[in-house]
Parts: structure tokens; C-alpha cells; sequence
């Protein structure tokens, strides 16, 4: 990872994370700020231009850190879902990405104290077993080796029995534990769709290749086909995928798989036609449907039963989670 500036929150100076953070990244301008938003909010910015010439933002999370899992997001009949925001923005760059609209940068956040994520979800699992996505505002995985926050979330599941932890990415990681708590999601795209609109992630034989390794080595590993985009001959590019990954991986082995067309908040998606005018998945002429653009109706429901029925040939139906 290259990182044009890196910016460095005054308070956030002393954190022992940025100083290995740091050290990972020499002769990289520094540039010291007074707080993240200053940057990150600055009005104008042209989030396009910055996904070219990415710069890392390195802060202190104050106020909320752990949040309800939202309605468009799967909770895998857990009860307590919660989704935890310990980065901002990715170091990929999927058309799709929800984080376009949400964000009005494309600069990276990394936040440094993690010891106050700890003490938040110590503070909820007081109110009983808890389910975090860890993963779901950057790839934690993709990012651990300059930041540690993955691991950091290993160490959490490995010191509180009742805490669930998903890490979900689109990198090929070399998966060597087996955390009982720990869920490891790899998100299965075809690779019309990867080479299409999932720019610099892991090739999908890549990723079919870790996951088919993490397996081996005990780990709990989850499939997601999500979400499932409408490209032309969409059908026989999901009924390759899923194939192709049941030729390399025992499908009763995985924890469970998940299956989700696209979808995302119109807020978002109004302010990704602005950002990105050219964008094939952004113009798509979706429904809204309480506050969500979304595939027509008949047309999401048939994507959705297809793909689910692939993956149902490999694997018990109770097993696979759909978003709705």
C-alpha cells in the first residue's frame, strides 16, 4: 500500500499503533492536523481524483464506535448484530461500493485507539453474546499487516467466548488459525464482475485458493455471493462461480453462505451519480423501496432464487442466508 500524504491527528501523536504504523511507511510526507474531519470533510474534494492518489489519515475515534447492524446488511439470525468502525474507506475500489455515497472522501481513516473498541464491546457483552462485522466500512484483512486491526479482532474473539467476530474481504489472505468465534467471509464474485467492477481486489481464483486454505486449516470460512450484480449472461457467470469453487471446496465444511443482490441507501445512491456520472452500476434504473434502491422486485427475486439454488445443490438450504 502507497499513500501519497499521511495525515496524523495531533492527539493521536503518541498512540503506540501510529508510531508502527509510521514505521512501516517511511519517507511518505507527514503532515500533523488538529482532528481527522478537517480533512477528510473538507468540502470539495474530488473523491475520484483521490482513489488514484490515496492518502492515510491516522485518528483517535471518539463518540459511537460499535452500531446496530443496519437492515440492509445480513445479521445470520444472529440477535445482537453490531457492526464495528475501527477504519474508514478501502483500499480496493469496487464501482458498487456503498462507501461512495457514504463518504465524501476517498482518503483512508485509521484509528488508534483501539483499547476504547475493547472497552465498548466489553461494555454491550455485559448485555449478553454479541455478533460484530468488523469489516464492513474497509477490508480489515486486506489492511492488517500496515494497521493490525484484524488481528486486533482475533485477540477480542479470543478473549471473550461470547463475542462473534466476521471479517469479510476481497483480498487472498493466508489463513493459518482457527478461532472458534471468528468467521472469516469471502465475497464470491464471477470474474466478469471482479475484472468489471472490483478494481485491484483479489482475482477470484486467488481468493477461492485461501479460502479453500483457510478450510483446511480449521478455520471457520463463510461464502458471500453478495452482492450479485445483473451483468449481461449474469446466469451462466454465477453458475460457473459456484462451480468453480464447489470443484476446490467441500461446501458442507463452510460455516454458512450468503446470498444478496445489490442494493444500497438512495441517499447513497444520489450521491454517487454526482460523484461518479459514468459509473454503469450507479446509473442502473433501481426501485426505491422504503428508502432503498434495489433491483426491480420480480427481477431481485429471481436473481436471488437463482443463485440460491446453485449453492443449495452443494450445501443445506438452512445453511444459506438471503437479505430478504
Amino acid at each position: 500500500m502507497r499513500f501519497t500524504h499521511i495525515y496524523v491527528e495531533e492527539r493521536a501523536g503518541n498512540y503506540p499503533l501510529t508510531g508502527e504504523i509510521l514505521g512501516k511507511l517511511p519517507n511518505v510526507n507527514i503532515i500533523y492536523i488538529n482532528h481527522y474531519k478537517d480533512v477528510f470533510d473538507r468540502k470539495r474534494q474530488n473523491a475520484v481524483l483521490q482513489k488514484e492518489h490515496q492518502s492515510l489519515i491516522i485518528a483517535v475515534r471518539e463518540g459511537s464506535r460499535i452500531f446496530r447492524g443496519a437492515p440492509v446488511c445480513q445479521s445470520f439470525g444472529q440477535k445482537n448484530f453490531y457492526y464495528a468502525s475501527s477504519m474508514m474507506n478501502c483500499p480496493f475500489d469496487c464501482e458498487y461500493c456503498y462507501l461512495k455515497g457514504m463518504y465524501p472522501s476517498s482518503n483512508m481513516v485509521v484509528f488508534v485507539n483501539l483499547e476504547d473498541y475493547e472497552k465498548d464491546v466489553e461494555e454491550k457483552l455485559k448485555e449478553g453474546p454479541m455478533y460484530v462485522c468488523a469489516s464492513y466500512d474497509t477490508d480489515l484483512i486486506a489492511m492488517n499487516g500496515l494497521t493490525g486491526h484484524a488481528d486486533f479482532w482475533k485477540k477480542m474473539a479470543l478473549n471473550h467466548s461470547d463475542l462473534l467476530v466476521e471479517l469479510r474481504t476481497k483480498a487472498a489472505p493466508e489463513i493459518k488459525d482457527d478461532i472458534s468465534n471468528v468467521i472469516y467471509a469471502f465475497t464470491m464474485s464471477p470474474e466478469e464482475v471482479v475484472s468489471g467492477f472490483e478494481r485491484n481486489t483479489a482475482p477470484i481464483k486467488a481468493r477461492i485458493s485461501a479460502a479453500s486454505y483457510a478450510v483446511r486449516n480449521g478455520a471457520k470460512v463463510r461464502f458471500c455471493f453478495d452482492p450479485v450484480i445483473r451483468i449481461p449472461g449474469w446466469q451462466d457467470a454465477y453458475k460457473r462461480l459456484v462451480e468453480e469453487t464447489a470443484c476446490l471446496i467441500d461446501y458442507s465444511k463452510l460455516t454458512d453462505v450468503s446470498v444478496g443482490t445489490f442494493r444500497i441507501s438512495s441517499d447513497y445512491l444520489n450521491k454517487m451519480r454526482k460523484a461518479y456520472p459514468g459509473s454503469e452500476t450507479a446509473w442502473y434504473p433501481y426501485v426505491i423501496k422504503d428508502g432503498v434502491a434495489q433491483y426491480e422486485p420480480d427481477c431481485d427475486r429471481q436473481m436471488q432464487e437463482f443463485v440460491t439454488d446453485l449453492i443449495a445443490d452443494h450445501i443445506g438450504r438452512e445453511k444459506i442466508f438471503t437479505w430478504n
